[in-house]
């Protein structure tokens, strides 16, 4: 979609288009992380262990299950690109930065919102969630402005594997961090 966004609202450039695309998916990072850490910080210390590990265990038996993880299978709103200006850019990059709202791809993602759960501190929280969308979105215009397409080549599979294994080992750090905290 960021190509479609190379309108007049956007200066017709794609490097504008992908600024308000970045900012935007920033700002709804930023937003769900801070929410999660306010969340997580309502609860004491035993119940939001014994929440996160709950939820923890349950992408663990979800990615050991399916190899697609749970969620809205959708793209972005197509009928975003009628405005024909940086409205196109933001709202794509606000729903991509919230990062639960269209298609996810990887149980990875889960890991995000865990640790800004467990971590009990908007800031931090807003931090992680903020790091993510940027290696979601920037990675995706990179893809973009070199011109390298990933649908189609058989990469998602061989991403998701890759992706599960650095899952499966953070989850587990994850684990023992939640050990240490009670004890």
């Amino acid at each position: 979609m960021i190509t479609r966004a190379r309108v007049s609202g956007c200066f017709d450039s794609s490097f504008v288009a992908g600024l308000v695309l970045l900012a935007f998916a920033l700002a709804g990072a930023l937003l769900s992380g801070a929410l999660l850490g306010l969340a997580g910080a309502a609860f004491d210390p035993v119940t939001r262990a014994v929440l996160t590990g709950l939820a923890a265990l349950a992408v663990l038996l979800g990615a050991l299950t399916r190899p697609v993880p749970w969620q809205l299978d959708r793209e972005t709103d197509r009928r975003w690109l009628d405005y024909h200006d940086w409205r196109t850019a933001a709202l794509n990059g606000f729903a991509l930065g919230l990062g639960f709202t269209t298609r996810i791809g990887y149980w990875l993602f889960y890991f995000v919102l865990l640790a800004a759960f467990a971590i009990a501190d908007p800031v931090l929280a807003a931090a992680g969630t903020a790091a993510y969308a940027l290696s979601r979105v920037g990675g995706s215009l990179l893809l973009a402005a070199t011109g390298i397409e990933v649908a189609g080549r058989g990469w998602i599979p061989r991403l998701r594997t890759a992706t599960d294994a650095v899952l499966f080992a953070a989850l587990g750090h994850l684990a023992v961090v939640l050990v240490r905290s009670l004890v």
